[in-house]
């Protein structure tokens, strides 16, 4: 394709997106039209057109979750809402978890440990074997006990799996009782 057909289709695009938005039937007509005979126009119609589907079924799918977590907050004030991680674990999502659900056995300093990590964005590592683990970890963030990092690793591979599960993704959990919903 040369440089002139590329713009005329990239203005032939432009001009058909600007008719959808304004809802110009002639136009769009005008423009399919013109694409019937052109593959290559037709293609960016069709991409236009994918692109404007999955924007929509992505704005639907957000107010579903909405709705969902509000339903659920109003009318089982003791579940905990949990939402999909968006983008790869990170070392604070499994300290955070640490935080909310420690272990019984933590020591003062794995807890201090813990609460270094809360603010670290980094992704966790693909393998998360105990070495190697601890390895990796050590070297960002200095040492810890081997409890501390067995129990961190426990947390990152269920957070890792629950990250994978499609089923997982929009779920309420039971919890304790928030005060405020307390009679």
């Amino acid at each position: 394709m040369t440089s002139q057909d590329r713009m005329r289709i990239s203005l032939a695009a432009a001009r058909y997106l600007e008719a959808l938005e304004n809802g110009d039937d002639a136009a769009l007509e005008a423009l399919w039209r013109d694409a019937a005979a052109d593959d290559n126009l037709l293609d960016a119609f069709r991409e236009i057109n994918v692109g404007i589907l999955e924007e929509a079924l992505e704005r639907d799918a957000t107010q579903v979750q909405s709705a969902v977590a509000d339903a659920v907050a109003k009318h089982m004030p003791s579940a905990e809402i949990v939402r999909p991680v968006a983008g790869p674990v990170t070392v604070a999502d499994v300290a955070s978890e640490l935080f909310r659900f420690p272990p019984g056995n933590l020591t003062a300093d794995a807890h201090r440990m813990n609460e270094r990590l809360l603010s670290s964005l980094e992704p966790l590592p693909e393998k998360l074997g105990l070495p190697a683990l601890i390895a990796w970890a050590e070297a960002r963030f200095g040492s810890a006990s081997e409890m501390y990092w067995d129990a961190f690793r426990q947390v990152a591979v269920r957070l890792k799996a629950r990250a994978n599960d499609a089923e997982y993704q929009l779920a309420a959990r039971r919890t304790k009782p928030r005060p405020e919903a307390l009679p």
